[in-house]
């Protein structure tokens, strides 16, 4: 991922924008060095057992990073800025919003390529020095870099009677998805599952669906649900997922599913967001 620029948002607007390719010079923000967007500490943690194989499936996932910045502080002095009036903006973002949250967004040109929200759990400006450096350090809970926003998948072009092949050509690393189905006709179960005559990996939702049902999946990490749609009202369907169920994950470049009973269904919605281990 090309950065050139990274942003500092809080409650979605802009706080400070920190050039990290030909700073311009009209900015009072200069960003002297970051650490913390490498892929530092990559864990793998199971989570699953292939079916035929026997294989121990392993998520690799990295621990919450902390992102901190050195700023140095360039006020314009003749329109009558100060450094600690440039502080004092940069501080405001530590809680400017009720959720506590800001996001870093890091930009290609003029297009996000990805985001980390987090909270600033540091702030280190000595004041001694009417031009002191500035530290800022925000902890993200969840260290993968996202696109900002979601990637549809043209849903129309895919055929459910056939193994379905859904390529990621952007992402670095490995993601959830969010998935939308409607019932044609009733069902015992949904079944997604790995392609072939004896699949290594299924997600079975076990529950008597009828006509009109929808149905809403997402293996988001950090948004992991199912529930059924019937008549407006939601169902949450949790509690029903077959035991050994492996919720379906999307890899870097080209994957393959097989839905079953899918004469009965149809594909409304398939995207995700796209994924970086780092920048």
């Amino acid at each position: 991922m090309r950065v050139q620029r990274i942003g500092l948002y809080s409650n979605d607007k802009e706080v400070a924008t920190f050039d990290t390719d030909r700073p311009n010079q009209r900015n009072p923000y200069v960003l002297k060095a970051v650490d913390g967007l490498d892929a530092e500490q990559i864990t793998p943690k199971f989570y699953g057992q292939g079916l035929v194989s026997n294989a121990n499936f392993s998520s690799l996932a990295l621990e919450p990073r902390e992102v901190v910045m050195r700023i140095g502080l360039r006020p314009n002095w003749r329109a009558g800025e100060t450094p600690a009036a440039l502080r004092g903006d940069l501080q405001r973002a530590i809680a400017s919003n009720r959720t506590g949250l800001v996001q870093l967004r890091f930009y290609d040109d003029e297009v996000v390529a990805g985001v980390l929200d987090g909270f600033i759990t540091k702030f280190n400006a000595p004041v001694s020095s009417k031009d002191s450096d500035v530290f800022i350090t925000v902890k993200c809970e969840n260290p993968l870099i996202r696109s900002m926003n979601v990637t549809s998948q043209m849903v129309e072009t895919v055929d459910l009677s056939d193994t379905v092949v859904i390529n990621d050509p952007v992402s670095i690393a490995p993601h959830g998805l969010y998935l939308k189905f409607t019932f044609t006709g009733g069902a015992s179960s949904f079944i997604m599952a790995d392609p072939g005559g004896s699949p290594d990996w299924g997600f079975e939702i076990v529950y008597p669906f009828l006509t009109g049902d929808e149905l809403y999946i997402s293996s988001d990490e950090i948004n992991k649900y199912v529930y059924r749609v019937r008549s407006a009202v939601a169902l949450h369907l949790a509690d029903v997922v077959a035991l050994g169920s492996i919720w379906p994950i999307m890899f870097p470049g080209e994957n393959e599913y097989d839905i079953e009973d899918d004469t009965v269904l149809t594909l409304d919605e398939w995207y995700w967001y796209e994924t970086h281990w780092g920048v």
